[in-house]
């Protein structure tokens, strides 16, 4: 099973169809990380792939969850967007949150700059943005790849 993810695309659909190009027919599941949430609309009615997502701090209005629990392929996805959890600062409410929750890898969005690490058996992870990078970093978006027990991640830049 293999599962991409992306997000902060802020209504730039050229960059969410230039990675939808790149992974469409490699991927069995989108999760999109909010910011925007129109953005995830636009994929569920232009791709043929099951799409999750959740809203973002730039979403106002939207009648959106703003955390999700996913199960794939037998692995809990916590899918939040992030800034509730202040990731900008630290990843300690996140994880715990995660932790508290029972998820097997904690997504998330928020401050555009890609993050993946494991702790006490617990994936954190954030794609980065497909649109606006921050900090160094390149548009892009990750893939989580589950074989039995093993999750494997990796990290995709856009060129």
């Amino acid at each position: 099973m293999k599962v991409a993810i992306l997000g902060d695309s802020h209504g730039q659909r050229c960059n969410i169809d230039i990675a939808m190009k790149q992974i469409e027919g490699k991927v069995d599941v989108v999760i999109h990380t909010g910011d925007i949430y129109a953005d995830i609309e636009y994929m569920r009615n232009t791709y043929n792939i099951k799409i999750i997502g959740v809203k973002g701090n730039c979403d106002f209005h939207e009648d959106a969850a703003d955390k999700l629990l996913e199960v794939i392929d037998g692995k809990r996805f916590f899918v939040t967007h992030g800034h509730k959890y202040n990731v900008k600062n630290n990843l300690n409410n996140i994880f715990y949150k995660g932790k508290e929750v029972n998820a097997d890898i904690i997504v998330f969005g928020h401050s555009h700059i890609p993050y993946y690490s494991k702790e006490e058996n617990v994936v954190l992870l954030n794609p980065g943005s497909i649109s606006l990078p921050r900090g160094g970093s390149k548009k892009g978006y990750g893939v989580v790849t589950i074989q039995k027990d093993v999750v494997d991640v990796e990290q995709v830049i856009m060129e």
